[in-house]
């Protein structure tokens, strides 16, 4: 593996945060599908951070696209432990994420309570993963 980019590895981290901060409210489908799709975009930047700290190199991560399953199984096989909560948001946004369908489609499916877990437990991944980088 390369020596890890630190500056990619905060500018993904920071993004990531933007995502999650900037979460639209759950009055109604639309909004929810919004906030299911920023959710997705900050778990994939976490993730691809976690994999440019852990050596990985921008070129890797462009490989796994969008691909959150393959992110998520890659950080994994580097030792991020990743809560129950953000696996039920990849299984949940995985599939509408890679073909595209937060443009194109629209749902009516998503559960809050789902999505409340996987923000608060992003929030604490990306806690986990910026802090020993320092990444804001």
């Amino acid at each position: 593996m390369a020596h890890p980019d630190l500056d990619l590895a905060r500018t993904l981290a920071a993004n990531a945060r933007g995502f999650l901060r900037d979460l639209p409210g759950q009055e109604d489908d639309r909004q929810l599908q919004t906030r299911y799709h920023r959710l997705a975009i900050a778990l994939e930047l976490a993730l691809k951070s976690y994999l440019i700290v852990r050596g990985h190199t921008d070129d890797a991560n462009r490989r796994i696209g969008h691909d959150l399953r393959r992110a998520a199984q890659v950080a994994t096989a580097e030792g991020l432990a990743i809560a129950p909560a953000l696996y039920d948001l990849v299984d949940d946004a995985h599939p509408f994420f890679m073909r595209g369908g937060f443009h194109r489609e629209h749902r009516i499916d998503w559960q809050r309570h789902r999505a409340d877990r996987a923000a608060a437990e992003l929030a604490a991944l990306l806690t986990t993963i910026a802090a020993p980088i320092g990444a804001r």
